[in-house]
């Protein structure tokens, strides 16, 4: 028996390594509670899991316990980075960690109907670049959230077949910044003209934010075929809203140059670049909607031993990823804007697989895999967003303590490496152009939660 267990754990270990290679990191959260991430998401049809009903509300039928609860809180680490092959030079993102909280709970009503909530964090993006990286002028900072809270019910058809409902809200976050050029003229109050010339460019970081709550609903189904197969089907439904957008100057100006963009500015620019910023004023950009998307998804569950259950799901992620323009600014000659918007994604599938085996009467160990297609086209790759292919592998284990269940659970998300030649410009006095050098973009980050459940 041991050897057997030896066996799983080593299989799931080697397929966790051979998948980092061609592996990106998600807008996506598998969960937010240490079971989940463990399970790197994978567990539609994971039925007497209180955390997998988070997932699937159907699965809240199964539950042997009248009342149980679950609460979670961790961090979620993530960076991204961008080099040119010019100068091999390479920059990373600042602001990388983010805590995470998740709180789950049910309550049986009657032998057909169970009701329950749940907290958690389906999406999270975040980073920022420093002054100089190369893609700043497309976009140099972004922090996206989005807390989801539900009141859920199931109903059980009958001893192996059950259904769900969610029904709550969201509160999606959405914050971004971006590097802009702005011509000094002679009278920064004036606009651009033959008499009133450019005499050089100043740099500025620009930056909006704002914050939208929005209805959330799920769906879930359950069915246990036989004492050792189960299979669970969900969807979750894409949260979407205009949020109230509002901009500003972030910092102080980050640089003064010639017409050209690249040479040092001529004697006086210095003193007249903070008329032209004073006269202007940040606006929110051209549309702050804000779409993430709806994900539906199918498992299958196999109790193999019983020490051992594997489970393995397949997703799909809608089309429909959108985020808020870029801010922009309101010149005495005109309105300036970003050079480019990031890009919208696309539909495409998941898998993910878990496994977990129950040591004794205390301990469980539990291990994930999750591999995904691209979420944007190649052709649009940018660091801010991210969106290539997906992978990563997740660890865990739960100890019975205190009456109830103690579960830390660790994912490890890797970034494709992909290439782009629309990154890197210069923005002279005449507008942006691009170089068209060629510039490698890389990610990785790592997801970790404790949490403890109790039930009753």
């Amino acid at each position: 028996m041991a050897q057997a267990v030896r066996g799983v754990v080593k299989a799931g270990l080697m397929l966790g390594v051979a998948a980092l290679p061609a592996a990106a990191q998600s807008l996506a959260l598998p969960a937010a509670d240490p079971v989940g991430i463990a399970r790197s998401g994978a567990q539609v049809a994971y039925g007497y899991s209180l955390e997998a009903a988070t997932t699937n509300p159907a699965l809240l039928a199964s539950l042997k316990e009248k009342v149980g609860f679950y609460v979670a809180g961790g961090m979620e680490l993530a960076s991204s980075q961008e080099s040119l092959e010019s100068n091999q030079k390479t920059w990373y993102t600042s602001d990388r960690n983010r805590a995470i909280g998740a709180f789950g709970l049910s309550m049986r009503i009657s032998p057909k109907l169970t009701l329950g909530l749940k907290l958690d964090e389906p999406y999270l993006r975040h980073g920022q670049f420093g002054d100089d990286a190369p893609s700043r002028f497309l976009g140099d900072g972004i922090d996206l959230s989005a807390h989801r809270l539900e009141g859920q019910a199931a109903w059980a058809l009958n001893p192996n077949m059950s259904i769900g409902l969610g029904l709550g809200v969201a509160r999606l976050g959405y914050e971004s910044s971006s590097v802009m050029r702005f011509g000094v003229p002679l009278d920064p109050s004036q606009p651009i003209s033959g008499t009133n010339t450019v005499q050089g460019v100043v740099e500025q970081r620009v930056g909006q934010s704002g914050n939208k709550v929005v209805p959330s609903y799920s769906l879930g189904f359950r069915w246990a075929i036989n004492p050792r197969w189960t299979l669970g089907a969900t969807h979750q439904s894409g949260l979407k809203g205009d949020l109230d957008m509002s901009a500003g100057y972030r910092g102080a100006s980050l640089g003064l140059f010639a017409n050209d963009g690249l040479s040092a500015p001529p004697l006086g620019t210095g003193l007249r670049s903070p008329g032209i910023l004073s006269a202007s004023t940040p606006v929110a950009g051209g549309s702050g909607r804000l779409e993430l998307p709806s994900q539906t998804a199918v498992g299958f569950r196999h109790r193999a031993h019983p020490m051992v259950t594997w489970e393995a799901d397949l997703r799909w992620t809608a089309a429909g990823l959108r985020v808020p323009d870029f801010a922009q600014v309101s010149t005495p000659s005109g309105m300036v804007a970003a050079p480019a918007e990031l890009p919208r994604g696309k539909g495409h599938f998941g898998l993910s697989t878990s496994v977990e085996v129950e040591l004794g009467k205390f301990w469980t160990l539990r291990g994930g895999l999750a591999l995904d297609q691209r979420a944007v086209e190649e052709s649009m790759i940018e660091p801010l967003l991210g969106g290539g292919r997906t992978s990563a592998f997740s660890v865990g284990a739960g100890y019975k303590t205190w009456g109830g269940e103690l579960s830390i659970g660790y994912q490890f998300r890797q970034s494709e490496d992909l290439s782009t030649r629309r990154l890197d410009g210069v923005w002279s006095s005449s507008g942006f152009r691009p170089t068209g050098t060629l510039e490698r973009i890389e990610g990785m980050g790592h997801l970790l939660a404790i949490g403890y459940r109790k039930t009753f």
